[in-house]
């Protein structure tokens, strides 16, 4: 090839076509790629156990395993409220547990009471949910809870709020 008689270039040559049959030691790896290379590798087999849950109610509302965008950017109060309404355990929804009560009731509708029943099938909210997310009706999107608290939601988070504040939740949950 061109480069033949270059000084240097034949070493190379014969140090790259040697490099196959050489064992690389562990302690020849520098840490900085290692330990990229390990986070890469403990985030997928996470990944992978993630994708298996399946019944998981976290896991409707965040398929894919990242930081949450909407985390930094909002009052504690409500931080805590969309991570409650993103679990599916609320005070409201949950606090039965504690007190050893039977599973709540929706007071409208008698249905058990999760907050997909509030936020998405309770007929008695149906007027505040049309006010509230009316652009997705306004396109006949069908409502789910991905599009409500995902982390990139169809509905900014502002009006899942609002739409909690009006049926007289929001401080309750």
């Amino acid at each position: 090839p061109s480069h033949v008689g270059i000084p240097g270039n034949e070493e190379a040559d014969l140090a790259a076509s040697s490099a196959g049959d050489k064992e690389v030691e562990l302690q020849d790896i520098p840490y900085k790629d290692c330990h990229i290379l390990l986070r890469h590798c403990i985030r997928q087999k996470w990944q992978q156990e993630w994708d298996e849950e399946v019944n998981n109610k976290l896991h409707t509302v965040k398929p894919l395993l990242s930081e949450w965008e909407s985390a930094r950017h909002r009052e504690r109060f409500y931080e805590v409220v969309l991570c409650r309404l993103r679990i599916g355990h609320t005070h409201l929804t949950h606090g039965h547990l504690l007190r050893r009560e039977d599973a709540p009731e929706c007071e409208h509708c008698n249905n058990p009471l999760t907050v997909a029943h509030i936020l998405l099938e309770c007929p008695a909210y149906d007027p505040d949910r049309r006010k509230h997310f009316s652009q997705l009706y306004k396109e006949h999107t069908p409502l789910n809870l991905s599009i409500l608290l995902g982390n990139e939601p169809l509905v900014p988070h502002h009006c899942v709020f609002s739409f909690l504040k009006a049926i007289g939740l929001l401080h309750r949950l």
